[in-house]
């Protein structure tokens, strides 16, 4: 696969994260109080506004890179990334198997965008796209 290909199918990923992180900032940072209702964990002001501003650095990291067009940094954000997109949406997973039966949007959407989207498409990224050297 030649290096074009390559940096097309990291920024297809990379824009997706920029989405979905970007979206998540803003109903973190303006909504929190969405969560209360959709989510088993309730509402905390305090760190849906840590996340979403952890989110602020994620988004950034993810715009330099398109700007950049650097083939070893997309590699390695997809990297992060996708690990991020495993853990958190097992995370999400836990919630909603401990809350059974009742079923909670937030972590439903956890689980499908971002574990089973994210952390997926990544993985089958990195897998193939593997014999680059980073």
């Amino acid at each position: 696969m030649d290096d074009q290909m390559m940096r097309k199918l990291y920024a297809r990923y990379l824009l997706f994260m920029l989405a979905a992180c970007g979206g998540a900032f803003l109903w973190q940072f303006f909504l929190p109080q969405l969560a209360a209702g959709l989510s088993a964990w309730g509402t905390s002001f305090g760190w849906q506004r840590e996340i979403a501003l952890w989110n602020t650095g994620i988004i950034l990291s993810a715009v330099i890179a398109l700007k950049k067009k650097d083939l070893s940094y997309m590699r390695l954000l997809t990297i992060q990334f996708t690990v991020l997109c495993w853990v958190l949406g097992l995370n999400h997973l836990a919630a909603a198997i401990e809350n059974l039966p009742s079923l909670y949007p937030i972590h439903l959407l956890g689980v499908l965008e971002v574990m089973l989207l994210g952390g997926v498409w990544g993985s089958l990224l990195l897998f193939r796209t593997r014999s680059r050297p980073s």
